[in-house]
């Protein structure tokens, strides 16, 4: 089911405000927006699209998602990137459509308990998750947004809705830690889900999987995002161990005679064919030490004009360096290419 939702953001110079916002989402977030018509603006990719249209002495903004979950996220989304060049303005925002009233936990918003928590291979611990609904609710997506306190030994104070339609976050010593994962494992019949996080000791929710015990409660929103990939004569896809899951996922939604290139992250001691699910692309695997100075060379290699489709899940500077080998040499357009940075490296 589409939702939908739309805002009047009145300004004294609205086109400067839609110059910075599509400055900001073109440079930041990789998204390429059309014209249409006079002033209005468009961008659409996997069943989302925000229109920006000028009017006098306001802007007008449409968004459309695939499911009232889907559309929390970009509400949000739009009140924080309008919140980063005039948060007194983004406070005002108030949206026609879809809503919640203020004050109410967030629609997509579920309290999920912890069945078992694992070491799966060097490098990876596997959570499983009992997900009560998310039979109804795997459709809208393969990422979820896990929550939890960042003072661990504290009583969690979960977000409510703000009246402009974004969660209002809890400050100070109840502040929250929110990270992004992938359902590797969706059992609708068990009411469980797999989510594999990379282990290593810096990051909250990988100390908090490895922690993980039988019956311990996380936040989550979602399901949201990503469901498959478009139909390509070709497909170049790598992913380092953040990105493992959701290539996993998407090669199992990739047409069996689809054919081309995967680069992963993967242990020696890992077969590939032990973690991906049966493929006819060929599969190249690099030591996780090694993959982040790698992976782009290996791209160089693989690649050439006659790939229809590239994709990557990783670091920050390899996201930005291959997003750029894809739109330049290759020429995949905004519907052709996917590069997401899933962490960055610390300065």
């Amino acid at each position: 089911m589409t939702a939908s939702a739309k805002t009047t953001i009145p300004l004294d110079a609205p086109q400067d405000m839609l110059a910075q916002i599509l400055s900001h989402l073109r440079d930041d977030h990789g998204m390429a927006f059309r014209a249409k018509g006079a002033g209005g603006h468009v961008y659409e990719q996997d069943g989302y699209r925000v229109e920006f249209a000028l009017r006098t002495g306001a802007l007008d903004v449409r968004l459309q998602a695939p499911g009232e979950s889907a559309m929390q996220f970009s509400k949000e989304g739009m009140v924080h990137h309008i919140a980063e060049f005039d948060p007194v303005l983004a406070e005002g925002i108030r949206w026609q459509g879809l809503s919640q009233e203020a004050g109410t936990a967030p629609s997509n918003f579920r309290l999920l308990t912890v069945r078992n928590s694992k070491v799966l291979f060097e490098g990876m611990q596997r959570v499983t998750l009992h997900y009560p609904d998310i039979g109804k609710l795997a459709h809208q997506g393969l990422h979820l947004r896990l929550v939890l306190p960042c003072d661990p030994a504290r009583k969690p104070v979960w977000p409510v809705m703000g009246a402009n339609g974004a969660p209002v976050w809890p400050k100070g010593e109840d502040a929250l830690h929110a990270r992004y994962v992938t359902l590797k494992n969706i059992r609708p019949e068990s009411e469980e889900v797999d989510i594999d996080i990379v282990r290593h000791g810096a990051g909250l929710i990988s100390r908090w999987a490895q922690g993980a015990h039988d019956g311990q409660q996380i936040g989550a929103m979602g399901p949201v995002g990503i469901s498959a990939l478009p139909e390509a004569a070709s497909y170049f896809i790598a992913a380092d161990g953040t990105g493992l899951p959701v290539v996993a996922q998407l090669l199992s939604r990739l047409p069996q005679d689809a054919v081309g290139d995967v680069v992963v992250a993967l242990p020696d001691a890992v077969r590939p064919d032990a973690y991906l699910p049966p493929t006819n692309l060929r599969v190249h695997c690099l030591p996780p030490a090694v993959f982040d100075a790698q992976v782009f060379d290996t791209a160089l290699e693989l690649t050439t004009p006659g790939t229809e489709y590239g994709f990557f899940a990783g670091e920050f500077a390899n996201a930005q360096r291959l997003r750029k080998h894809f739109k330049g040499p290759l020429g995949l357009g905004k519907s052709q290419q996917l590069s997401t940075a899933y962490w960055r490296k610390a300065a």
